[in-house]
C-alpha cells in the first residue's frame, strides 16, 4: 500500500479534486495527505483522505518531509497538485518498484503540459522504469521512493531544489516513468513571479550546502542536456549530444 503527498496552494481546486478523486479509486492507495498551504481548508469524501492545515505556509520542501514524517506506508508517492493521471497509476508503479530502487520520477517525454484539463490520460499498458543517473526536467513532478531511501531536505530551502535533493542524497539507483502520459499545467503556483526572491534565496542555500570549496577550483557535472565544468571560477556549459540505444546500456 501506499501513501501519496500532495502540497497545495489550492490555486486550482477542480485540478486538485480531480486528481484525488482518481487516487481514491486507486486500491493501492490507502492514504491521502494534503497538505493544505492555501490555509483554507478541504472538503471530500474520501476516507483516505487527510488534510494538514498549518498555521503558515510551508512551501513545498518541508511541505514533503512532514508528509513523509505523516505517512503510515513505507512506500510513498510526491505528487504536483495540477496533474491528472490516468487509472491505476500509483499501482501499476508500485507493481514494478521494489526496495532496492532509490527515487522514481517522471520522464519528461511522458509529461504533456497543457492549458486546460478537462479528462484523465488514457491508460497503457507500457509503463515501465528506466534507471538514470541525472535528474531529469519534469522529474519531480510525481516520485515514488520507499520511505527508507528518503534523505530529508532542509527546510531553509523552500520551494526548489528539493527533488534535486532526494534525487543525489540517496544511495540507490533511481528511475524515471516512461511508457505512460500524464497531464500537467506547468508551474502553476511556483511559476509565480512573486517566488523569483525565493527561487533565488533557495538557489543560494542549496549551491553552499552542496557545492565543496575545492569544487569551486574544478568540478565536471553532467545533466540531461548539458555537461557542467567548472575551472577556478569558471563554469562552462557544453551541449550533450543525444546517445543511442547502445551507448545507453553501456552506460
Amino acid at each position: 500500500m501506499i501513501s501519496v503527498i500532495i502540497p497545495t496552494l489550492q490555486k486550482a481546486q477542480d485540478i486538485l479534486i480531480k486528481l484525488i478523486n482518481s487516487l481514491d479509486c486507486d486500491k493501492s492507495v490507502s492514504e491521502i495527505i494534503v497538505i493544505d498551504n492555501s490555509l483554507k481548508g478541504l472538503e471530500h469524501n474520501s476516507k483516505k483522505l487527510k488534510v494538514i492545515i498549518p498555521s503558515e505556509n510551508l512551501f513545498v520542501n518541508p511541505s514533503w518531509n512532514l508528509g513523509v514524517k505523516e505517512a503510515k506506508n513505507n512506500i510513498i508517492a510526491l505528487l504536483n497538485d495540477d496533474m491528472a493521471i490516468p487509472n491505476d497509476f500509483c499501482s501499476d508503479i508500485v507493481s514494478k518498484l521494489t526496495p532496492d530502487m532509490g527515487i522514481i520520477g517522471m520522464k519528461k517525454e511522458f509529461v504533456h503540459n497543457i492549458q486546460q484539463i478537462e479528462k484523465n490520460p488514457i491508460k497503457t499498458q507500457n509503463l515501465y522504469l528506466e534507471k538514470i543517473s541525472y535528474r531529469c526536467d519534469s522529474f519531480g513532478i510525481a516520485m515514488f521512493f520507499y520511505k527508507k531511501n528518503y534523505v530529508e531536505i532542509p527546510n531553509e530551502i523552500k520551494i526548489y531544489y528539493g527533488d534535486d535533493w532526494i534525487f543525489y542524497h540517496n544511495k540507490s539507483n533511481n528511475y524515471t516513468i516512461c511508457g505512460q502520459e500524464i497531464y500537467h499545467l506547468q508551474s502553476l503556483s511556483s511559476g509565480e513571479k512573486k517566488f523569483n526572491p525565493i527561487l533565488k534565496k533557495d538557489g543560494e542555500i542549496y549551491k553552499k550546502l552542496t557545492v565543496k570549496w575545492y569544487h569551486r577550483i574544478f568540478s565536471f557535472e553532467r545533466y540531461e542536456n548539458i555537461f557542467k565544468l567548472r575551472f577556478l571560477g569558471f563554469t562552462f556549459l557544453f551541449p550533450r549530444t543525444k546517445l543511442n540505444s547502445n551507448q545507453k546500456e553501456q552506460q
